[in-house]
């Protein structure tokens, strides 16, 4: 009898140090799910992050374009610069900054990871830096934000989010990547006016 209580005060010994063996390896698992794991992954804190920020820390503030076209008087082709032109550079410019950083967060919401350069016209300041259809993965955009047009007053290009059907490897012999993973690329300065009025 002493044999049964004895062993029936071990089982439930054992039985206590299993329940709370059990409870503490759930706790550490629920804390882990309250941490938010968009932070803990650098793909996820890239892709899921409005570049919106990012990118104007790299971009000339709205009153620096304004000063800088009041003291311009023409554009690269030699044309004469009105109010009415600087005017528009200036909302074209931030016009194309929206319409680059919106492209950017559909393509973060939709998971897209590379994007190519299109132009809506000729533009004579972006023809020797960046090649039409030319791509870019949103790390490298992250990492180097001045990759996003607008490139200069008056710039032409856009960037579109890649949403082919293959993978980015099979059309890599016609597309060409913007710049190698280390290096900066060579892109037009912002103070380049190209008027199209």
């Amino acid at each position: 009898m002493v044999f049964a209580l004895l062993g029936l005060v071990l089982l439930i010994i054992i039985l206590l140090l299993a329940v709370k063996v059990g409870i503490k390896k759930e706790q550490p698992e629920d804390q882990a799910s309250a941490a938010p794991v968009i932070h803990k992954s650098g793909i996820y804190s890239i892709v899921r992050r409005s570049p919106r920020e990012l990118i104007a820390g790299h971009k000339p503030t709205e009153e620096a374009i304004r000063q800088y076209l009041a003291s311009q008087n023409e554009d690269i082709h030699g044309r004469r610069l009105t109010d009415t032109i600087r005017e528009d550079l200036l909302n074209r410019w931030k016009s194309s900054l929206d319409k680059s950083i919106s492209e950017i967060e559909r393509g973060d919401a939709d998971g897209v990871e590379f994007y190519f350069y299109g132009f809506t016209g000729d533009d004579p300041a972006c023809e020797n830096h960046v090649p039409k259809d030319c791509f870019v993965s949103r790390e490298q955009m992250y990492k180097y934000p001045i990759t996003v047009p607008p490139f200069h007053l008056g710039c032409l290009c856009e960037i579109k989010a890649y949403q082919g059907e293959q993978n980015i490897c099979d059309t890599a012999t016609d597309r060409v990547r913007l710049f190698d993973e280390n290096a900066l690329p060579r892109l037009p300065e912002w103070k380049q006016i190209v008027a199209t009025q």
